[in-house]
């Protein structure tokens, strides 16, 4: 294990010895330096997650899969949100523009005197187990994350951006990053806020999104699989999931309103929200209009996506 650390830690400075340093002193943008090499690990984290899908995870999923025939040429722009998203690109336009807003938020809370407490500190049996403490980070994150899902698919301004995620008709690994960058947005900036009031640190919270994410990448496989009885209500697996991403139809109206919980289904059930029942479904969304969003590319899906989240606001668009 030692030699891997030392390996990746060495690769880590090869790369920003290389390239992203004199980048940073050609552009007199040293101020992000330390900034710039934790941003490389971030990097090769994301290569490392894509590779984990694409060689593990697409390798499972073609050798069973639960459907057999549709468009796979609709899966190739959803291989375009993964990269996007696991290699930072989104990520950092996402966070150029909530840092200053989450910092200032901070800095207002610790002006009416609130620091955010450690879990250590309340629980001090956790001092000395780091992976004790990282699952109750992790349960508490997962937990604002059930209730953030859920507002996605309750307001309607929210659900016009979220709805983009589920509109894929053909459901794979690739599926998870399918998002609108606004939507993307929001999550964060909610997010980023309640870890800063719970206490979790950002090393911690780098490492919840890293699992979380690849958890979410295998919950949307094409694949028919759970954990067993016991083990599909401590874990979210594909069968579970894959019912949030149902079609919506006559008799079910709002099947699609179930499985919220990310990685934890103890949130489904615990407020009402969990279906069991297996029964396999078509996948997308009814609304023909949102369902176009198969036919177009990421542009294309990002302008109507937002096209659809204006509309919400303002009846005049919405009749157009």
């Amino acid at each position: 294990m030692r030699e891997l650390i030392d390996i990746w830690v060495g690769v880590q400075n090869w790369l920003f010895e290389a390239a992203v340093g004199p980048a940073l002193f050609r552009f007199n943008l040293m101020e992000w330096y330390e900034d710039g090499y934790d941003a490389v690990e971030f990097v090769m984290l994301g290569v490392v997650q894509i590779a984990i899908i694409a060689l593990v995870m697409r390798t499972i999923e073609r050798r069973r899969p639960l459907e057999t025939a549709g468009e796979d040429r609709l899966i190739g722009v959803d291989r375009i949100y993964t990269v996007l998203n696991k290699l930072g690109i989104v990520p950092l336009a996402i966070f150029v523009v909530a840092y200053p807003i989450t910092n200032q938020i901070e800095y207002a809370v610790r002006a009416l005197g609130f620091a955010p407490p450690r879990l250590e500190h309340l629980i001090p049996w956790l001092h000395g187990q780091p992976l004790a403490a990282f699952l109750v980070y992790f349960a508490l994150y997962d937990f604002a994350a059930y209730w953030v899902h859920r507002a996605q698919h309750r307001f309607s301004w929210w659900w016009a951006l979220h709805s983009l995620h589920h509109s894929q008709r053909r459901m794979t690994v690739w599926t998870d990053d399918r998002n609108h960058v606004l939507d993307d947005f929001l999550v964060t900036l909610v997010l980023v806020v309640f870890s800063q009031m719970v206490g979790v640190q950002p090393e911690d919270y780098v490492m919840i999104l890293i699992v979380g994410r690849l958890v979410e990448s295998w919950s949307h496989a094409n694949i028919e699989m759970s954990f067993g009885r016991v083990g599909e209500r401590l874990l979210v697996g594909p069968t579970f999931h894959r019912l949030h991403h149902a079609r919506a139809n006559h008799e079910e109206p709002h099947i699609h309103d179930h499985n919220f919980a990310p990685v934890f289904p103890i949130w489904d059930i615990l407020f009402g929200t969990a279906n069991f029942d297996h029964k396999r479904r078509p996948t997308g969304v009814d609304d023909p209009l949102v369902d176009m969003d198969n036919g177009r590319g990421w542009l294309g899906q990002q302008i109507t996506g937002f096209g659809r989240f204006a509309a919400a606001f303002l009846p005049s668009l919405r009749r157009a």
